[in-house]
C-alpha cells in the first residue's frame, strides 16, 4: 500500500475533465471532485486498485485511505460518502490515471469497454455490425449473433376425473 504522510498534488487540472468538454467525462465524478465542502479533492484524489480489482478514489494518509469506492462516486456523485478506511490493505495506485482520464474520459475507468455508463449513447459510432469508441478512439467491437437452445421442464398438475365432471 502506498503511504503518504505528506499530501502531494495529483496533477489534475479539473477544468479539463468538465462534462461540458464532452460526454466522455463523468458528471458525477466531476461533481464529487469539485464538491464545495471538499475543495481539496481536485488536488489530492488519486485512484487505487485493491486485490480484487475494485477501484477506490481518495488519498492515503498515514497508511489509511480517506475516500470511497470509485463506483459509489460514479453512481452518486457529490452524495458519495467519504470514509477513513483503516487497514485497507494492498492498495496500489493506478499509474497515470488522471492523464489517461483527461485523454480518454471514462474509458480510463473501463479500458475493456464492457461497462455501461449514463450517456453511453454518445460513446459509439455504429456502422453495420461494427462499432468504434468515440471517447478514446481505441476500441472496435463487432456484433456477434448466436442462438441458444433452452431445454425446460416443470411439473404440472393433471386434472383428475372429479375435476372433469
Amino acid at each position: 500500500m502506498t503511504t503518504n504522510n505528506h499530501v502531494h498534488s495529483n496533477g489534475l487540472d479539473v477544468k479539463l475533465v468538465s462534462p461540458r468538454k464532452g460526454a466522455k467525462y463523468s458528471p458525477n465524478l466531476y461533481r464529487w471532485l469539485t464538491s464545495p465542502s471538499n475543495k481539496h479533492r481536485t488536488q489530492t484524489s488519486r485512484i487505487y486498485r485493491d486485490t480484487t480489482g475494485d477501484l477506490w478514489i481518495g488519498m492515503i494518509d498515514n497508511g489509511d485511505l480517506i475516500g470511497t469506492r470509485l463506483m459509489a462516486v460514479l453512481c452518486n456523485g457529490a452524495k458519495a460518502t467519504t470514509f477513513c478506511f483503516v487497514g485497507l490493505k494492498n492498495l496500489q495506485e493506478v499509474a497515470d490515471f488522471w492523464p489517461r482520464y483527461v485523454q480518454n474520459g471514462r474509458c480510463a475507468i473501463d479500458p475493456e469497454h464492457t461497462m455501461y455508463f449514463i450517456g453511453d449513447d454518445t460513446r459509439w459510432t455504429v456502422t453495420g455490425d461494427t462499432r468504434n469508441c468515440l471517447w478514446c478512439g481505441g476500441a472496435t467491437q463487432h456484433l456477434h449473433r448466436w442462438t441458444d437452445t433452452v431445454q425446460r421442464q416443470g411439473w404440472q398438475t393433471e386434472k383428475t376425473e372429479k375435476e372433469h365432471t
